[in-house]
């Protein structure tokens, strides 16, 4: 499986399509994480090499990475202040219903089993009574449009509104849809690839230094046949948030 593609790089920046379940940066599994692939394949990255944000290790798609300090200050403020766009792509088990709309959810992040909890906030107070004193409860929020529906699976766009830890799955779970191959959020089997069908597709973002907006599309992982399906079928999606 290839590991990944480069999708842009200059002086500042490098942004890469990631396409295999590894995580961004080192964690406790003590994996080959996809910084380290880059600092050991890719010559202009040994200098230095950061990422500004992560997805998760069986998501697909775009990630940014600073080559200066100076950029990796710049688009970490610009992370902070939300001037950069991502969209994702998700293939749902079921359909959503209503096929577009805003989601929000109070966030719990139970740290033993790493997975985050997502409440309806109608639901919260009655929730917040049986959490143990002091849980944190985050907000999040997420826009979404269903753009392609094949037979048993159904393909939307996905915009986070905040960034919080499995956002996504979390939110699409708890309204009975989970994301094909997310056996941790209630799908029905894995993928042959070991990858969500989660896919970082787009991103606009500021450059560091220029400050042009650069406007990236990720390829689909090849090794899965529903993003072929897809891709084949795709409408004209300009959904970012």
């Amino acid at each position: 499986m290839i590991s990944y593609e480069i999708l842009f790089e200059d002086n500042d920046i490098l942004a890469v399509n990631k396409l295999a379940p590894m995580p961004v940066l080192r964690d406790k599994t003590k994996d080959l994480d996809l910084q380290t692939l880059l600092q050991r394949e890719h010559a202009s990255s040994k200098k230095f090499l950061e990422a500004v944000h992560r997805i998760d290790r069986r998501t697909s798609g775009i990630v940014i990475f600073a080559k200066t300090p100076r950029a990796l200050r710049i688009l970490d403020e610009a992370f902070k202040n939300r001037t950069i766009h991502k969209t994702y792509l998700a293939c749902l088990e079921k359909e959503p219903i209503p096929a577009e709309g805003i989601l929000k959810h109070g966030i719990v992040f139970d740290k033993k089993r790493n997975v985050s909890i997502a409440i309806p906030y109608d639901a919260l107070e009655a929730a917040r009574r049986r959490l143990p004193a002091n849980t944190q409860v985050l907000d999040a929020e997420l826009s979404y449009t269903m753009v392609y529906k094949s037979d048993r699976y159904f393909f939307v766009t996905a915009a986070p509104r905040t960034g919080r830890h499995h956002q996504i799955r979390a939110q699409f779970a708890a309204m009975g849809w989970p994301i094909k191959g997310d056996l941790k959020y209630g799908a029905r089997r894995s993928t042959q690839s070991g990858l969500l069908m989660l896919h970082a597709w787009k991103i606009e973002i500021p450059h560091p230094i220029s400050h042009e907006v650069l406007s990236l599309t990720a390829a689909f992982p090849p090794a899965e046949k529903l993003w072929t399906i897809f891709s084949q079928n795709m409408p004209d999606t300009q959904t970012s948030q």
